[in-house]
């Protein structure tokens, strides 16, 4: 949870107002299921607002353990 933590402090949330939400994982060393847990929630979220989000920067390590549990379809995981 600390490795999240410290993430949470550089992600970089898009302005509202877009047709979209943007955040992005690059300074992400670590993840684990606690991390697709957070991910699935603030993607949830924004779906009930209505404002799809979009993930940027996932490592190659969490798009694996995203598809491990089947949610690469549900979270909007990029490598970009």
């Amino acid at each position: 949870m600390a490795q999240l933590d410290k993430a949470l402090q550089f992600f970089s949330w898009a302005k509202d107002g877009r047709d979209c939400t943007e955040i992005s994982v690059a300074e992400l060393d670590a993840a684990d299921s606690a991390t697709l847990a957070v991910l699935l929630e603030w993607t949830q979220q924004a779906a009930g607002r209505g404002v799809p989000l979009r993930i940027h920067g996932a490592s190659p390590k969490l798009r694996e353990l995203a598809s491990l549990y089947s949610l690469q379809d549900i979270l909007p995981l990029c490598h970009d």
